[in-house]
């Protein structure tokens, strides 16, 4: 049995309107339920969809990502001030 724990979902739901990737350091992304996290690390990727599904992912160390339907990508994340 590992003592590695698995990585943690955070948060599911969906992103209010239109997703346009990943862009640079503290670009918002807003679930519907509010919760804002912010980019934070430097990371270009374009892809768009109108409320993409989507989850923040606790990761073994330390840190979160963002998980959106339809990418293959993930992007470091840091909870916003909501």
């Amino acid at each position: 049995m590992s003592n590695l724990l698995s990585p943690l979902v955070i948060q599911v739901g969906k992103l209010k309107g239109p997703f346009r990737g990943f862009r640079m350091i503290n670009t918002h992304f807003t679930f519907d339920n509010g919760k804002v996290w912010l980019q934070h690390e430097e990371k270009y990727l374009y892809f768009y969809a109108h409320n993409p599904r989507a989850r923040v992912v606790y990761q073994q160390d330390g840190s979160y990502v963002l998980e959106v339907d339809g990418t293959d990508e993930t992007v470091q994340v840091i909870p916003g001030d909501k």
